[in-house]
């Protein structure tokens, strides 16, 4: 068994380094650059993009914060495809690759049951996302912590009610300084951004074996993988875009992956966060944190189920 998971670990390793290397990078670089624009700025840009405000999973309001910015950085392209690629070249590599290259026969040859490697490469693949997860918390700490943010204090000013404009109360001009990030950013509120993120790559891992298990040829099943996942983000934009495609929400695990809905969730209303589902009234809005958390786990669970039964169940064609 040791030996098993020590083989796997190593044929891992370099893949594991370079998506690790690459988050950490990305979520320094992402959250640094947030630190070019203070809020009164940003939220000058942000009113310009009103009617893009239904493509956001959080009201512009919440982007406006620097909490509101940070998460946004967990649910960048450049970071559900770092997670998509170490979720599908692993999964795929579960069956369909060994076949391919005709090594699952000698592996057999020994005294090992296929449950037994089929388990072991969820083990791997699974730790290596829980690792990628944890290094993207890493990064966001670290760039929180080492980076400052300009804030401007206006010259003080009398309100007029009723009407949009203020009378100044001084002639000074209006001042700058620099905080550090940490000051307006609190990093133990993105723990629901680091569990979705793990998630999303548990399920996406378990589709991928799931499909190695039915297949043969690991270039198949990884474009099989892609064809899936790309279809799901276009379900996305559309149930989003037009109020008349909104049940397609329903059918993809882009929904319930939501960095930046949760952390809005946990930080503005900790009480409900723990529910399955989010009210509006007597409404269903949504999957709160529990439910996203459980649907993209319990989905992959049990997809690296069905491929375990389809592996110990199917017969191996001859290596060619």
């Amino acid at each position: 068994m040791i030996h098993l998971i020590r083989h796997y670990l190593l044929k891992s390793r370099l893949l594991c380094i370079a998506c690790s290397l690459a988050i950490l990078f990305f979520i320094y670089m992402r959250i640094w650059a947030i630190t070019f624009f203070d809020a009164a700025r940003f939220k000058q840009v942000i009113e310009f993009f009103k009617d893009f405000e239904k493509f956001s999973a959080v009201p512009f309001a919440q982007l406006i914060t620097y909490t509101g910015r940070v998460a946004q950085a967990f649910n960048e392209p450049v970071i559900i495809t770092i997670i998509v690629i170490w979720a599908i070249s692993r999964g795929s590599d579960c069956v369909a690759g060994q076949l391919n290259r005709g090594t699952l026969e000698m592996l057999l040859g020994n005294p090992i049951s296929r449950r037994r490697i089929y388990w072991v490469q969820v083990l791997v693949t699974t730790t290596g996302t829980c690792l990628l997860a944890s290094l993207a918390w890493t990064a966001m700490a670290f760039s929180v912590y080492t980076n400052t943010v300009t804030e401007t204090i206006e010259p003080p000013s009398l309100e007029i009610p009723g009407t949009p404009f203020s009378i100044p109360l001084s002639l000074a001009e209006p001042e700058i300084v620099e905080k550090p990030m940490s000051e307006f950013v609190d990093i133990n509120q993105f723990w629901p951004a680091i569990t979705i993120l793990f998630a999303m790559g548990f399920f996406v891992a378990g589709f991928a074996m799931m499909v190695s298990s039915l297949d043969r040829y690991r270039w198949r099943t990884i474009g099989i993988c892609i064809a899936f996942v790309v279809i799901q983000q276009m379900m996305r934009i559309l149930g989003m875009a037009k109020p008349e495609y909104n049940f397609l929400l329903n059918y993809t695990f882009f929904n319930p992956f939501d960095p930046e809905g949760l952390v809005h969730i946990y930080v503005n209303q900790p009480e409900l966060y723990w529910d399955f589902w989010l009210y509006h009234g007597d409404e269903i809005h949504r999957l709160s944190g529990l439910g996203c958390h459980l649907v993209l786990i319990g989905l992959g669970l049990l997809m690296y189920i069905i491929g375990d039964q389809v592996f110990t169940r199917r017969d191996l064609p001859a290596p060619v």
